[in-house]
């Protein structure tokens, strides 16, 4: 992760750690498992990922990376939002990723938001949408609920 996402962790860490003693170790949790999906990514250790995706979807979410794993290659990312609400245990994270497509060669960079919901002790990733940049493979596009198997983590309830 770039030095500027470093220092984002930690200032979103201690913003979030002084609003109270229980919600400081939920917010390491949120942190926790944001940079251990995002880690997965990048160093293609999909299973390590894939501990931050809902049960119900990891066997989809794992297929999609082996098919994306052949040809994408993220080069880094950086956490450049975190908006967690406690009582609702949900977040909103937006993260920068700079990748490329072995088949082009062409660096890109695409930021995306991403909704977490909190379960136990575990963060899971629920969805992950575009917002600005380049359309990248394994990301949701903002407004489309197609069926694309390269999509079904960012499928929602509202979508079956």
């Amino acid at each position: 992760m770039a030095r500027g996402g470093a220092a984002l962790v930690v200032a979103a860490s201690i913003a979030i750690a002084a609003c109270g003693g229980g919600s400081s170790e939920r917010s390491a949790d949120l942190v926790r498992d944001v940079r251990g999906f995002s880690n997965g990514l990048r160093w293609r250790d999909f299973p390590t990922a894939a501990l931050r995706v809902s049960p119900a979807r990891r066997s989809a979410f794992l297929d999609q990376r082996e098919q994306l794993d052949d040809d994408l290659r993220i080069a880094d990312w950086e956490m450049t939002r975190l908006e967690y609400d406690d009582r609702r245990h949900r977040a909103e994270v937006h993260v920068e990723y700079t990748w490329m497509l072995d088949s082009s060669g062409i660096v890109h960079k695409t930021v995306t938001r991403q909704s977490w919901s909190r379960h136990g002790d575990r963060w899971l990733i629920e969805r992950e949408v575009r917002l600005r940049g380049d359309e990248m493979p394994g990301v949701a596009e903002p407004g489309r609920r197609g069926k694309d198997s390269r999509k079904q983590l960012n499928r929602g309830p509202e979508d079956k």
